[in-house]
């Protein structure tokens, strides 16, 4: 996970999978804590801009609750960042 530019698009296809609100939680802190200090509040805003994107109707409504609560937990990360 190494590469920090493609975290987005792997962090949001592993969320779209988790099947409970901790795995959600779990997926993002373990990608975010494989990124460098600099790039961790650039790369949890791309992230929730990808999420704050989405169509409801594009999703299963699992992976639409794992994405709905992915959004509430980046933000209170991205606070706790800044």
């Amino acid at each position: 996970m190494k590469a920090e530019g493609n975290i987005v698009p792997m962090v949001m296809s592993q969320i779209k999978k988790g099947e409970s609100y901790a795995e959600v939680e779990s997926i993002i802190q373990n990608a975010v804590s494989t990124l460098s200090e600099p790039n961790k509040l650039a790369s949890l805003e791309k992230l929730h801009a990808e999420l704050d994107a989405m169509n409801p109707l594009d999703f299963n409504s699992t992976e639409w609750n794992a994405c709905r609560y992915a959004r509430m937990y980046l933000r209170t990360q991205m606070a706790e960042a800044i």
